[in-house]
C-alpha cells in the first residue's frame, strides 16, 4: 500500500498550515488556464517537487489463547500475553516530479502569415518540446505468468483433537494441547528413529509425515506462543521547496503508530535540509525574476515572441532524525536555478529547429536542427 503526503516547504516555514494558495491577477475571479489558441501558445515553466518514498515494515503480534500456560505446561518462558503492533523505517528514497509554477507562466503569439512551429504541452501545460514530438513508449507485450501462492497454513483448531475441544476450562484445554504437542514430538521422533510401525519404505514418503508433524506442531504452539505478522507499506511525501530550507519536518514517526503528518506529536521528527548547491552565477536572481515577471504574466497574455526555459539549481538533500541519516543526495531543481530566454531566431520562417525540455526542471534537454 502506499500512501500521499503532500507539503509545501514555503507554507511550513511561514507556519501558515497546509493549505494551497491560488494565484490569481488583480480583479480576475478564475485562474488564468493556459493552453494553445490558433494565435497564441501560453505554457508553465515547471518547478521541482522532492517525493520521499518512505518505506515501513510494520509488525502485529497477537498473544496465544494459551499464553499464561505456556511456562507450566511447556516450559516455555518470556512468552507474550499483549497484543503488540511495532513500525519501523526500513528505508527512504529520493526522486523529483515537475508541477506547473504558476509565477511562471508565458504566453508565445504567432503574427501575421508567419509558419507557427509546433509546440508540445503537458498535461499539466507544462512546455515539453518544439517542432517535434515526444517519444511514446510503445508497452511492451508480456505474458505474466501468475505466480504459484503457498497453500495457506492450517489454524490450530484444525488439529485439535475432540478432547480438548470438548474440555470444560481454558486449563483443561491447554493441558491436553501440550499433551498434544509431546505426542506429536515422540512421533517424529520415532519416524526419525526408524523404530515406528508401517513405516513406508521410500525416503520421499517419510519426508512427508515428517514435515506434516512439523505443521501440526508449529499450529499448536501459536495458542501458547501467539503469532506474529509482517507487512510492508510505502508512504509518499511530495515537498516543494520555495527556497533553503534547514530541519523542516517531512513527517513524523512513531514506532507504535508508523508514518504521521507533522502536526501529530504522537511521532518523533524526521527532518529534511535543502540547501543550495548552485556552481554557476545569476541564480541568485531567480526570485526577483519571478517576482518582476509575476505580475504580467500571470491572468493575461503576453506578446512576447521568445521561448523560455529554465537552467535549474542544485539542491543537497539530507533526510534524518535525532538518531540516524536516512538519506543523502544532489538534485535539481527548477525554482532554485534561473528562467533564460531561447532566442526568437527559432520561430523564423526556414527555421526547422527542434527542442526537448526536461519538464521537470525546465531545462533545455536537446537542441537539433538549424
Amino acid at each position: 500500500m502506499n500512501r500521499l503526503i503532500r507539503i509545501t516547504a514555503a507554507t511550513l516555514v511561514l507556519g501558515l498550515g497546509l493549505s494551497s494558495v491560488s494565484v490569481r491577477a488583480q480583479g480576475d475571479s478564475e485562474p488564468y488556464s493556459p493552453g494553445q489558441t490558433e494565435d497564441a501558445v501560453s505554457y508553465w515553466l515547471p518547478r521541482t517537487d522532492i517525493v520521499l518514498t518512505v518505506h515501513t515494515r510494520q509488525t502485529l503480534f497477537t498473544p496465544g489463547e494459551f499464553s499464561r500456560y505456556a511456562e507450566r505446561y511447556l516450559r516455555l518462558n518470556d512468552v507474550r500475553d499483549k497484543a503488540e503492533e511495532t513500525w519501523e523505517i526500513t528505508g527512504i528514497t529520493l526522486s523529483t516530479k515537475g508541477t506547473p509554477d504558476k509565477g511562471q507562466l508565458y504566453t508565445l503569439t504567432f503574427k501575421g502569415n508567419r509558419p507557427r512551429p509546433y509546440i508540445e504541452l503537458t498535461d499539466d501545460c507544462i512546455l515539453s518540446c518544439v517542432n517535434t514530438q515526444t517519444v511514446k513508449e510503445t508497452p511492451m507485450s508480456v505474458t505474466v505468468i501468475p505466480a504459484t501462492e503457498p497453500a495457506p497454513k492450517k489454524s490450530a483448531q484444525a488439529y485439535m483433537t475432540e478432547e480438548i475441544i470438548m474440555s470444560g476450562s481454558v486449563a483443561k484445554m491447554a493441558e491436553l494441547t501440550a499433551k498434544e504437542i509431546y505426542s506429536i514430538r515422540e512421533s517424529r521422533n520415532t519416524i526419525i528413529r526408524g523404530q515406528a510401525d508401517n513405516l513406508p519404505t521410500d525416503g520421499e514418503s517419510v519426508k512427508f509425515f515428517i514435515e506434516e508433524l512439523d505443521l501440526q506442531e508449529e499450529a499448536l504452539l501459536t495458542l501458547f506462543n501467539g503469532q506474529t505478522q509482517v507487512r510492508e507499506e510505502s508512504f509518499t511525501i511530495e515537498i516543494s521547496p520555495e527556497e533553503p530550507v534547514s530541519k523542516l519536518i517531512a513527517f513524523r514517526f512513531s514506532s507504535k503508530l508508523g508514518v504521521l503528518p507533522m502536526d501529530n506529536l504522537a511521532g518523533e521528527p524526521v527532518w529534511i535540509d535543502i540547501s543550495s548547491n548552485n556552481l554557476f552565477p545569476g541564480t541568485d536572481n531567480v526570485q526577483k525574476r519571478k517576482s518582476d515577471r509575476k505580475s504580467s504574466m500571470i491572468g493575461k497574455k503576453d506578446s512576447n515572441q521568445f521561448l523560455y526555459c529554465r537552467i535549474p539549481g542544485r539542491a543537497a538533500v539530507k533526510v534524518y532524525n535525532n538518531r540516524e541519516v536516512f538519506l543523502t543526495g544532489e538534485v535539481p531543481l527548477a525554482q532554485f536555478g534561473s528562467v533564460e530566454v531561447v532566442s526568437s531566431k527559432i520561430m523564423g520562417r526556414q527555421s526547422d529547429t527542434r527542442i526537448t525540455f526536461n519538464t521537470t526542471t525546465g531545462a533545455v534537454k536537446s537542441i537539433n536542427g538549424n
